[in-house]
């Protein structure tokens, strides 16, 4: 019988003008105008659960780059600290050590400027799909009712939901479901939206649609500047859908690399060469991750 130390893989060729296009990507984000504050800072970051320290130390600072939308992935095993961080972002739990900034302003709790889409669908069963989105522009923004439907239905219409006013969260898709989530974020004008997992419950090719959606929404006809951070285990995805892909891993940021932005629907840019090749680097990094402790 074959044990674990026996298995038998074959590394991919990867050809090796991907990295010069990692590199290009690289110096091009450095000539990218940005604003003074960063959008997002994290400085001698740690979290401990009890006696369990699951980031030991994370630093990174993400530019607020004028008239652009971001969108980072966090790539990693299981259990390796993804959502730990964007939870921290969140405000949802405190650090142990250290802290978080938005805009020079430490986090110390949830707040306006951030949003969050979980796997699980998150709307309110007693809710149709326009109060769902206008209910937090009502209650936490004190909009009125009549103004927060109109905003509402402008969101409704972005993300393909027109139709579906007066239905309730049981009688939509998963992914019909997730655009609700989305709608209502973007509703609020958040300036970070954190995503743990939002397709993973899809099929394929819904997961595809969703990935359109997000690229449409965000690159290819944007109405607002929103930094996006992505919790996924689709590494295609994180390539596709990303301006930067990190690798995390025992709590620690270990890799970050610019990818190129998509510039067609996700089906169709997943086949050619030189996103295969990204994947496959990804992969890679992935696969030779030393995963025990």
């Amino acid at each position: 019988m074959m044990n674990n130390n026996d298995k038998i893989y074959i590394p991919p060729l990867i050809d090796q003008s991907v990295f010069k296009k990692f590199q290009t990507l690289k110096l091009e984000r450095k000539n990218e105008k940005i604003r003074e504050k960063p959008i997002l800072e994290a400085v001698k970051l740690v979290k401990y659960y009890g006696n369990k320290l699951i980031i030991p130390e994370l630093n990174f600072k993400i530019d607020d780059i004028v008239g652009k939308s971001e969108v980072i992935s966090l790539l990693g095993p299981s259990g390796c600290g993804k959502s730990t961080i964007l939870n921290l972002i969140a405000g949802l739990i405190e650090p142990t050590e250290g802290a978080l900034y938005t805009y020079g302003n430490k986090i110390d709790g949830p707040g306006l400027d951030r949003g969050m889409i979980f796997q699980k669908y998150s709307s309110f069963e007693f809710l149709n799909v326009l109060e769902n989105i206008a209910y937090p522009l009502i209650k936490v923004k004190k909009m009125k009712k009549s103004e927060a439907f109109e905003k509402a239905k402008h969101w409704i219409d972005k993300l393909y939901l027109t139709g579906t006013e007066k239905k309730y969260p049981r009688q939509l898709s998963g992914g019909m479901q997730q655009r609700v989530a989305i709608a209502r974020t973007l509703c609020m004008e958040t300036k970070i939206l954190l995503m743990d997992e939002p397709f993973g419950a899809l099929d394929r090719k819904i997961r595809w649609e969703m990935q359109d959606l997000l690229a449409e929404i965000l690159f290819f006809k944007p109405e607002q500047e929103v930094t996006v951070f992505l919790v996924t285990h689709d590494i295609p995805e994180a390539v596709y859908i990303s301006d930067r892909v990190w690798i995390i891993n025992k709590g620690r940021l270990l890799s970050e690399d610019f990818v190129i932005r998509p510039n067609k629907e996700s089906r169709s840019m997943q086949y050619e060469k030189d996103f295969i090749e990204m994947v496959n680097v990804f992969n890679e990094k992935i696969y030779n991750l030393e995963i025990k402790s």
